[in-house]
This record gives C-alpha cells, sequence and structure tokens, in this order.
C-alpha cells in the first residue's frame, strides 16, 4: 500500500534519539487512508528492502518486503512476549526490591546463541552484591508470571526452555547515556 502509507526509517540518527537505525514508523500520504499516521512506531525493527519473490502479490506492485522483524517496545523470545510495562516495573522495583539496587541497575537483552536459538540476559549489575543467578533467575520468572494465566504459561514456557540467563555485568549505556530496559542483540 505505498500509496496511502509511507515506512520511514530513523538510520543512523536514530541511535541518538534513543531508537534502532532500523524502527518502523508509519505516515499516511493520503486523507483519505483509514486510519491517519504521522511518524507512529508500533515499536518494530525491521529490514525494509524490494525485491521480487515470484507471489500473486507481485503483480500488484507490491515488491515491499520486511524481514527480521523485532520489537523494540515489547520483549519476544520463543514466540512468548511480554508487555514492556510489565518488564519495567520487575526490572525498577521488584528486583531492586528483593536484591537490593536502583532502577537502571537490571536489564533485559534479548538475544540469539550462534545456533540462532533465542537466549534472554538479565544483566544486573556488579555492585549490587553478591547474588545467586539461579535464586535471581527464578524470581524473575515468577515475577513475570504474575500478571495474568497467558504469562504463567508464557512464564512456563520460559523456564521450561532455559532461555534467561543472569549475568553479572553493568546495563549496557546507549550513546546518548540511556539504559533501556529492554535491549536486542545478535548472537553472544
Amino acid at each position: 500500500m505505498d500509496d496511502i502509507h509511507a515506512v520511514v526509517q530513523p538510520g543512523s540518527d536514530g541511535r541518538s534519539r534513543g531508537l534502532p537505525p532500523n524502527a518502523l514508523f508509519l505516515s499516511s500520504l493520503r486523507r483519505t487512508a483509514p486510519l491517519i499516521f504521522l511518524n507512529v512506531s508500533l515499536g518494530d525493527a525491521a529490514t525494509l528492502e524490494r525485491r521480487q519473490c515470484g507471489c500473486p502479490m507481485e503483480t500488484h506492485g507490491w515488491t515491499r518486503h520486511l524481514r527480521d522483524v523485532r520489537s523494540f517496545e515489547k520483549l519476544t523470545s520463543a514466540g512468548m512476549t511480554f508487555l514492556d510495562a510489565d518488564v519495567i516495573r520487575i526490572l525498577d522495583e521488584m528486583l531492586p526490591a528483593r536484591f537490593g539496587g536502583a532502577p537502571g541497575q537490571y536489564q533485559l537483552v534479548e538475544a540469539e546463541y550462534p545456533d540462532g536459538r533465542p537466549r534472554v540476559r538479565l544483566l544486573v549489575h556488579p555492585g549490587i552484591g553478591p547474588l545467586d543467578p539461579a535464586t535471581v533467575r527464578e524470581f524473575f520468572l515468577v515475577a513475570l508470571a504474575s500478571a495474568s494465566e497467558a504469562d504463567r504459561s508464557m512464564a512456563a514456557t520460559w523456564r521450561e526452555a532455559g532461555l534467561v540467563d543472569v549475568e553479572r555485568r553493568p546495563p549496557v549505556t546507549e550513546t546518548i547515556g540511556k539504559i533501556l530496559h529492554l535491549r536486542t542483540s545478535g548472537p553472544r
């Protein structure tokens, strides 16, 4: 629908604003569009490309494709998505109340193992003091499960798959000095 909406990506300038360079923003091009958007973020980032795929939609001129779509505002791993508001409450309130520290000393990094399996790294600042990683992991998963029945099921899936690794290192700071609660990285 290139004639109704434009997809805008911030590029390398996005980093200075705390956005991934491939974040997706939508803007309406026509007043008659069903919804009017002006740089609306869906909280997703992706690689945007034009290519031929041989599908029937291509005959209508639809050659724009999105790939490697990921959320930078929600935590999604192994097909399970948790709302950022719930995760932020756990990172900024519940973990510091239980284990010490302050907001900004806990961070989640969505990643993949080199073989492509999903992984969630829970970074815990070393300045908080000695902690048992297994206890922190279990507390985090129990807190994730507390929001709803669906969250309980998703947290159980993460627990069984062993997705959450606790690492004692400072959270990653963006170039603008901000610490994002949820971050995406590549294989590690």
